[in-house]
């Protein structure tokens, strides 16, 4: 064992080996270089923070390879940031998965809404205003006028102007008690998915699925009576 150690660092220090090894290190530049230039033109953001990483680890072996302390420090420092992003990335699309596959379940959408609060009677908003957040309840009851309907903890409202080609609510929502509600802006909806187009399909697919559900009892009270059969001539 000692003898091929002694063989390689003697390859190492010849001429031919340092040749090889600046070689080396050279291709080891290009390759983080195109890493680099590859990840700018990433449209989406999972693939994007796997090329980061793997530029990172390119960079950090160039950096340990050559004493180049402020690069080493630069990718010692991003990789483990790229990986928690691309974590939490990963968690968010199964979340959104899990809640479009199963019923309607909005708990992965709470870390990204802020709470507020309301008193009996206020509105929360009326038909025709320009939507601009959407809530869910916390506790309390909120009236969604149009459709008579009441609804309680748990609910998700007001996404639909998000999805309408006026942006304008489609029916009022006013307090029936005292209320606390969490609320996301329409433009943290749109970050969400700009962030990743996937997370952004499942997302319409979830509203779809609410949308139909909203409607399903009014397209059964619209559809017409069928006449009763005629008693059959003996």
């Amino acid at each position: 064992m000692s003898d091929l150690i002694d063989a390689v660092t003697t390859w190492a220090t010849s001429d031919a080996g340092k040749a090889a090894g600046g070689v080396a290190l050279a291709a080891l530049a290009w390759a983080e270089a195109a890493t680099v230039v590859g990840s700018a033109y990433m449209k989406r953001m999972i693939p994007l923070r796997i090329t980061a990483m793997v530029c990172n680890c390119l960079g950090l072996t160039y950096g340990l390879l050559t004493g180049t302390f402020p690069t080493i420090a630069k990718h010692a420092i991003n990789l483990p940031l790229n990986f928690s992003r691309l974590r939490e990335m990963r968690r968010l699309i199964d979340s959104v998965r899990e809640a479009n596959a199963n019923d309607l379940n909005i708990e992965w959408l709470k870390p990204f809404m802020h709470p507020e609060s309301l008193p009996a009677t206020d509105f929360i908003f009326k038909k025709g205003d320009v939507g601009g957040e959407a809530y869910v309840v916390v506790e309390g009851q909120v009236e969604i006028i149009e459709r008579g309907v009441t609804i309680g903890p748990g609910a998700l409202f007001g996404e639909m102007a998000l999805f309408t080609k006026t942006g304008k609510r489609t029916a009022s929502a006013r307090c029936v008690t005292d209320v606390r509600l969490l609320a996301i802006t329409y433009e943290q909806f749109e970050q969400l998915y700009f962030q990743n187009p996937e997370f952004g399909l499942y997302l319409v697919r979830l509203i779809v699925r609410r949308f139909e559900e909203n409607h399903v009892e009014d397209d059964m009270a619209g559809a017409p009576l069928q006449p009763a059969a005629a008693p059959e001539q003996a």
